[in-house]
């Protein structure tokens, strides 16, 4: 009988000898882990990655680290050193040749002042715009998949005509994709500016004086604008020289030099990979403004590096049976997607049409 009342009272005690157990282990310290304190913030996440310390150097010239460690949150957009590199800058130093404030510019438009996921960006949407700290706004695009066509998604990015090569990587303080092409926005120029003050498109610019498309250039537009260069001209036989003596009434002078330009139009050359994704669109075939001949644009993406190429070649007709005179290559992606307020421009190599080709019967 007393053994049976020392086992009851044991087991009464137990319940007791828990709760002091329990008591004994508690941590007044004891934190619940923190939202996004596993993650760096956006300036000690770029500072320690080897493929963007061109980005970072730009960002610590122009007094930008502490801002980036702040709350944001921040979406950046970040040039990987490649890009950089295709536009000559290959070391920190090369900044210190740059006018700072444009560089500040620079760097600020490559940051957006809120978090932009990929799942944030319209499905399929064009141009859809969002503000940078630069007080500008920056077009993306997004090529999701063709209607009816879900399961082979292309999913790909476009910031400016800047191929995005790496997608929402977590910050502390935002997020970040990274691109393959320095986004290149002129502020407060127009197209009709920024070729008048390179001499390398004098002739180009010669011809659209001569025929009549050099003025409206300079008004709104928008215009999407393949510009030949000297050399690619000069290679044909065409100068400064043999536009000044050309009489213009003879020439078909919307075929010589209007070709080059689209207006109504704000084509960045990852648009077409965009409408080839999204509608199946191959290529775009515009008729020339005045005339039955159409102006034909076509592009390539590498699947590896993502970067975009284009092509725009000069035909009587959007396809066959039609005759296909000369093309010009947008081959260098540095060279193209050139923003303004009044449209875009690529630099191109070769000549649409001869002209003696444009001679009117």
């Amino acid at each position: 009988m007393n053994t049976r009342k020392s086992i009851t009272q044991s087991l009464l005690l137990i319940p007791v000898f828990l709760l002091l157990v329990l008591q004994s282990c508690k941590h007044n310290d004891l934190e619940i882990e923190k939202e996004n304190e596993n993650f760096r913030l956006a300036t000690d996440f770029i500072k320690n990655n080897y493929d963007m310390t061109l980005f970072y150097a730009a960002v610590e010239k122009v007094g930008l680290t502490e801002k980036l460690r702040e709350n944001g949150p921040f979406t950046l957009l970040v040039p990987n050193d490649a890009a950089f590199r295709e536009l000559g800058i290959n070391r920190p130093s090369d900044f210190n040749k740059m006018n700072q404030d444009s560089l500040k510019s620079l760097v600020e438009r490559h940051i957006l002042s809120r978090r932009l996921l990929f799942s944030d960006v319209p499905h399929n949407g064009v141009d859809v715009r969002y503000a940078t700290l630069a007080g500008t706004e920056v077009y993306t695009s997004k090529a999701g998949y063709a209607p009816g066509n879900a399961a082979f998604a292309a999913n790909d990015l476009y910031f400016n005509g800047s191929p995005v090569t790496r997608k929402d990587v977590t910050l502390a303080n935002g997020t970040l994709h990274m691109l393959n092409k320095v986004m290149k926005y002129t502020p407060a120029m127009t197209i009709q500016a920024w070729l008048s003050a390179r001499p390398k498109y004098s002739i180009f610019v010669a011809g659209l004086k001569k025929f009549g498309f050099w003025d409206q250039l300079a008004t709104a537009g928008p215009f999407t604008v393949f510009a030949p260069d000297n050399d690619g001209l000069k290679a044909k036989g065409i100068t400064e020289a043999s536009i000044a003596e050309m009489d213009a009434q003879l020439y078909h002078g919307t075929r010589l030099f209007g070709s080059y330009i689209l207006p109504k139009s704000h084509f960045f050359l990852s648009d077409f990979e965009v409408f080839r994704v999204n509608n199946g669109q191959e290529f775009l075939a515009k008729k020339i403004d005045n005339d039955t001949w159409f102006s034909y644009v076509s592009t390539t993406k590498n699947f590896f590096t993502k970067a975009i190429t284009g092509t725009i070649s000069l035909r009587t007709a959007p396809s066959y049976p039609n005759v296909i005179y000369g093309n010009a290559g947008a081959k260098v992606p540095a060279s193209s997607d050139h923003l303004f307020d009044n449209g875009v421009l690529h630099e191109v190599k070769g000549v649409l049409l001869l002209p003696g080709q444009a001679l009117k019967n």
